[in-house]
């Protein structure tokens, strides 16, 4: 019988995860105002990401479910026929997730030390991922009378699942919302 418990346990945990994903899909990451520019001599890729399907979020997050956003840029340069050459590439991850002692969304930011903390989830995500920006380097790496391509991907995913779950359900996709990918072609 007390074999059983843990089967039953592991069962009970797969068909709520199956049933949080469903609900989770209608959820959908939008970018606004993609832009790259020169801040005190670094190349800076600067962007704002919404999500939609906030409610479906909230109650994840109120489940104990921690988010991450991943966030990854990569400046090209086209190269004609021939490969397009990589310049400069850029990634960050901020976590999102709920506290159910202080009743607050807890959003942690690459490069700020306190998290950003917020009752509202609406507000939270609108200071925290309203505006982000992601150093790429020396601006000295762009060449005048060039094109370039930035490739932003982004992408909400569940982090807490077990190492042994993930294998099991290689297949199985994490992400909260459909990755999204943007690119911005531009002459310097």
């Amino acid at each position: 019988m007390h074999r059983r418990r843990p089967q039953l346990a592991a069962l009970a945990a797969f068909a709520a995860l199956m049933l949080w994903a469903s609900a989770a899909a209608a959820q959908a990451l939008v970018l606004s105002n993609l832009v790259v520019d020169n801040q005190a001599g670094n190349l800076t890729a600067r962007f704002g990401v919404a999500v939609e399907g906030l409610a479906e979020i909230s109650d994840s997050l109120h489940s104990g479910v921690t988010l991450a956003l991943n966030c990854k840029a990569r400046l090209t340069k086209p190269g004609g026929m021939l490969r397009s050459t990589q310049v400069a590439t850029a990634e960050m991850v901020s976590r999102l997730k709920y506290d159910a002692l202080t009743r607050e969304y807890v959003l942690n930011l690459p490069g700020r030390e306190a998290p950003l903390k917020n009752a509202h989830l609406d507000d939270l995500l609108r200071e925290g991922w309203g505006a982000l920006a992601l150093d790429m380097g020396s601006w000295r790496l762009l060449e005048r009378g060039q094109e370039y391509a930035l490739g932003l991907d982004i992408r909400l995913q569940q982090t807490d699942i077990p190492n042994w779950f993930r294998r099991t359900l290689f297949f199985w996709t994490w992400d909260v919302a459909p990755q999204a990918s943007y690119q911005l072609t531009f002459k310097y």
